[in-house]
């Protein structure tokens, strides 16, 4: 064996016997959210913003969980209370709230929490009854983290009617009591 031929397998075997890398996969980035003392995660790439909680303006004759509309980057954008669409008891508004605005293009909305924070790496759990214990609605979690957070589906928010408003006045009916005629 040449001189040359003993180096390039040398080489070759010195490569082979390096330790593998090992393969991570890649971690979504989420937001934490504190409702009601527990904690919940939503994918970051789904947040367009978190604005401290102010100036919400109430829309009479909605349902508890609608909150009312916030004036955020020129648009009126509806606002609901996470605490009621996880389906926890309603109490007093926190006092250093965050509103956390999710959404894409026009389709965006607003969800009031009790604070926000950086979930961090988040190990799912492999349990496939975990989302059965969890602490929101099944159609709202998508998974349950190690620890017990509970990871939302921003989609399954956006989409379900509760979030779904008509800011369009409802038609009122004539004097004499009959129905209003459609134009």
């Amino acid at each position: 064996m040449t001189p040359d031929e003993r180096r390039i397998l040398d080489a070759r075997a010195r490569a082979v016997a390096e330790p593998a890398q090992r393969f991570e996969r890649p971690r979504t980035p989420r937001l934490l959210l504190v409702v009601s003392g527990e904690r919940y995660a939503i994918d970051a790439d789904r947040v367009r913003s978190v604005d401290a909680l102010r100036r919400i303006t109430p829309l009479p004759h909605t349902p508890a969980h609608v909150l009312g509309v916030v004036v955020w980057s020129g648009v009126a954008v509806p606002v609901f209370h996470l605490r009621a669409l996880l389906g926890r008891a309603l109490t007093a508004l926190p006092e250093f709230g965050r509103v956390v605005f999710l959404g894409e293009g026009d389709d965006v909305i607003g969800l009031v929490v009790d604070a926000v924070g950086d979930a961090g790496a988040l190990t799912l759990s492999p349990d496939p009854n975990a989302l059965a214990s969890a602490r929101a609605p099944r159609s709202f979690a998508r998974a349950v983290a190690a620890d017990g957070t509970v990871v939302l589906d921003a989609d399954a928010l956006l989409r379900c009617p509760e979030t779904t408003l008509s800011l369009a006045p409802p038609s009122l009916p004539r004097r004499d009591g009959a129905p209003e005629e459609p134009r």
